[in-house]
């Protein structure tokens, strides 16, 4: 995260040529797994941070003087977040590594 980005300092996006010769941004570090540029650092810490506050929604969902609809809510919210970032990771992980 923060520590890698002040220590070795990587650029915020990086480029990539493409087949008719133009550079194209691009904002995953593809092939390597312990490198990152800055923009994927703040996109995964995101969704960890997402998926976090989901089970926080969760277990907030438990509290005895909630109403039916309001636990309905809380609990789908949770389940969604927990889920959506979960499987966004996964994604990050194949773009990473293709």
């Amino acid at each position: 995260g923060i520590i890698y980005d002040v220590i070795v300092e990587p650029p915020s996006v990086g480029s990539m040529t493409d087949e008719h010769g133009h550079q194209r941004p691009v904002a995953f570090l593809a092939y390597r797994v312990n490198g990152q540029y800055i923009m994927e650092g703040l996109a995964s810490s995101f969704l960890f941070t997402m998926g976090g506050l989901g089970f926080i929604i969760l277990d907030r969902s438990n509290a005895p003087n909630i109403p039916k609809l309001n636990r309905f809510l809380l609990l789908f919210i949770g389940f969604v977040s927990v889920l959506l970032s979960f499987f966004m990771a996964r994604v990050f992980m194949r773009m990473k590594l293709p």
